[in-house]
């Protein structure tokens, strides 16, 4: 086995454990503390998963069909407009666009003068991924806080581990699309890179983690959170990042690696969600869940008040 892929994956795990635990945990904060207006688009159902799912196959043949020129003002509209949405409860919208403004101009300032470095590959990475993480917590609140439920959830999961699977070994969609990304300002994705060692995971991926992990609390609460957490980095983090170790049909050249995560991932999210359903009981409704988060914030210990004599 080849040092170099021993190092690679395991740049590949931290990166990937870093993420998806941290975007995972931070869309569950996000939930418990904001909550965004309701779009008035119904009751959420699975044809809204399915409407999802071609959305997400057709959107990466616009990608490869844009020429960069049309295709970076296209990207700081989409990565603008999710986080001007996750932003809007959190301050006022002067502060947000502020905010939204200065993380994609350094994000093309970045690419654009100081790639060719280690410094300025790692810069890269961290305004990328500052980008792509707040996109992943935004959406996926917007999703689950709109009416998406864990069952939606889970379905969603497993579509999306036959497309990757279809996607990055039968199709080889994926891997052009991480090619045409690479380099180029606000890649759809969290990574490092480390000497010559590059390592990723896509945003959808992490969408992925979030929606489920979002769901699941507000289906179940704290319970499900000791499932799903360890879930992510099992099957989400772990398996796909060591895959190469074992597994060399994914690998293109002796580093250019691209794993379908979701097809690790999605699979035992599904049982993870039936077991639940099973053990648990019927899911809560978002208005449910608000309430019992109303109740526990009322019920909380308030801090006593300091007397007179003892103050400053």
């Amino acid at each position: 086995m080849s040092d170099l892929l021993v190092r690679q994956s395991m740049l590949q795990l931290a990166v990937t454990i870093c993420a998806s635990l941290g975007v995972t945990a931070a869309a569950v904060a996000y939930l418990r503390r904001y909550r965004l207006e309701r779009p008035a688009i119904g009751t959420f159902n699975l044809r809204d998963v399915a409407t999802m799912m071609v959305f997400i196959t057709v959107l990466p043949l616009f990608y490869l069909s844009l020429p960069y020129w049309i295709l970076t003002p296209f990207l700081v509209l989409t990565f603008g407009g999710a986080l001007s949405i996750g932003l809007r409860p959190v301050m006022p919208a002067t502060a947000s666009w502020t905010v939204i403004g200065i993380l994609l101009g350094t994000n093309l300032w970045v690419a654009r003068t100081m790639l060719g470095t280690q410094a300025g590959w790692q810069l890269y990475w961290i305004c990328v991924g500052l980008v792509v993480f707040g996109a992943a917590v935004c959406v996926s609140n917007l999703y689950v806080q709109g009416g998406m439920k864990l069952r939606h959830a889970a379905w969603f999961t497993l579509a999306l581990a036959v497309y990757d699977f279809t996607f990055s070994t039968i199709l080889p969609l994926t891997p052009k699309l991480a090619d045409r990304f690479q380099g180029h300002p606000l890649n759809a994705a969290i990574g490092m890179r480390w000497d010559v060692f590059n390592a990723a995971i896509g945003v959808g991926d992490l969408l992925a983690f979030a929606v489920f992990a979002a769901a699941a609390y507000k289906a179940y609460g704290a319970k499900a959170m000791r499932l799903v957490f360890p879930l992510v980095v099992l099957f989400g983090a772990a398996a796909p990042s060591l895959t190469p170790l074992v597994l060399h049909t994914f690998t293109r050249g002796s580093l250019n690696i691209v794993v379908p995560v979701q097809s690790w991932f999605g699979p035992p999210a599904f049982l993870l969600y039936r077991w639940m359903h099973k053990h648990y009981g019927p899911e809560r409704t978002t208005a449910q869940f608000r309430a019992d988060l109303d109740a526990e914030q009322v019920t909380q210990p308030q801090p006593r008040p300091i007397p007179l004599a003892h103050r400053g």
